[in-house]
């Protein structure tokens, strides 16, 4: 007998299934998952310590017991006006294009503010932005910025140039970056970084990043609550991902040896920074910022990128050799007003690990 078609949370069993369906919706090939993403699949979505089937991903069925869409989703506790909910971060939501549509505009349906506590993504499409507007979703177009700041120009058009093209991977290993950029930076004073008067960072510990990353964000009344085990979770999922490099986390020392703040990025010398997090005192942003983009001239990285917190704007904007560009749509659903009071006034916390950004699924699996 055939089932009606259903909405349902998505099991580690549909995980071939919906493995096949990310491969043709995002990948444009018609093959099967392999093992090796549906064993990451598996522990990015239902490995979280604080997983529960109904903050999961959930899936639309057919009548045939076929999967049509999916929307995945990675459970995240969220502080909210002084009380602990849990919320989805939204990763991938495909449909399967050889099928009716009905089954996503389902789903979509059930992304309505009226039907979640906090659901939010920050790596949104135009077309699913489109969609969480018309379900009346608030859109964060500040976050959806990124920045990037060069140190070294020719190595940085060069490893650009080498993410897209095979071509430009060939090229990037031609060793004339490096003197280019010897004499481009003696010309342009401004690719340098200041260290900052008695500033310094260093190595920080993942046990003390855990116990006092809350410090610095204690006055946004929205924000990640990153109790040990899910923090300690994310970043054992994070360093999994070795196409962006090698996961580091600094903390940050002023004059009076006393901790201001600390950053989290991917990468390695002659790669692209991918910052992560920016944290700091409050008034402490750009020196924080500065000692930051000053570790990575030196550690060799030929540029940073990072996605644009609204509160640290300003102090971003004081880097020369930066520019900035959209990068993706963040888009929020809740029912909680007091969600809604935070976003008008830029005081809820999304993005870097609170995001997708540190996702396999995003850079990997190619």
């Amino acid at each position: 007998m055939k089932r009606g078609r259903q909405i349902r949370p998505m099991t580690v069993d549909d995980i071939p299934q919906v493995g096949r369906l990310f491969y043709k919706t995002f990948r444009n090939r018609a093959s099967n998952s392999s093992n090796a993403f549906n064993d990451y699949f598996q522990q990015l979505f239902f490995g979280s310590p604080i997983y529960q089937q109904q903050y999961g991903s959930i899936v639309h069925e057919t009548s045939a017991g076929h999967i049509s869409s999916v929307v995945s989703a990675v459970p995240m506790q969220y502080m909210v006006d002084g009380g602990i909910i849990t919320a989805r971060l939204l990763c991938a939501f495909m449909t399967d294009p050889d099928m009716p549509c009905h089954g996503a505009a389902e789903l979509a349906l059930t992304m309505r503010p009226r039907n979640q506590d906090l659901c939010f993504t920050d790596s949104a499409s135009p077309a699913s932005a489109g969609a969480f507007k018309a379900a009346r979703a608030a859109l964060l177009p500040v976050h959806g910025l990124g920045w990037c700041r060069v140190f070294q120009p020719a190595g940085f058009f060069a490893r650009s140039a080498a993410s897209r093209s095979t071509l430009g991977r060939h090229a990037a290993r031609l060793p004339i970056a490096r003197p280019v950029d010897h004499i481009i930076r003696r010309m342009i004073p401004g690719l340098h970084v200041e260290p900052g008067a008695g500033m310094h960072d260093e190595d920080m510990a993942p046990e003390l990043f855990v116990a006092t990353v809350q410090d610095f964000l204690s006055d946004y009344p929205v924000r990640p609550v990153w109790s040990g085990p899910e923090l300690n979770w994310i970043l054992d999922v994070a360093r999994l991902n070795a196409s962006l490099g090698d996961l580091n986390i600094r903390s940050v020392w002023d004059q009076n040896a006393e901790l201001i703040g600390c950053f989290v990025y991917f990468g390695r010398p002659g790669m692209i920074a991918q910052v992560m997090n920016i944290f700091s005192q409050k008034g402490k942003d750009a020196l924080v910022i500065n000692r930051m983009m000053y570790h990575l001239e030196q550690a060799g990285l030929v540029a940073a990128r990072g996605h644009v917190q609204p509160r640290q704007l300003d102090a971003l904007t004081r880097q020369r050799a930066m520019y900035y560009k959209h990068r993706a749509h963040t888009c929020v659903s809740t029912r909680h007003a007091g969600v809604l009071n935070a976003i008008d006034r830029n005081d809820m916390y999304i993005g870097g690990l609170a995001g997708e950004s540190w996702s396999r699924l995003v850079s990997d699996f190619f």
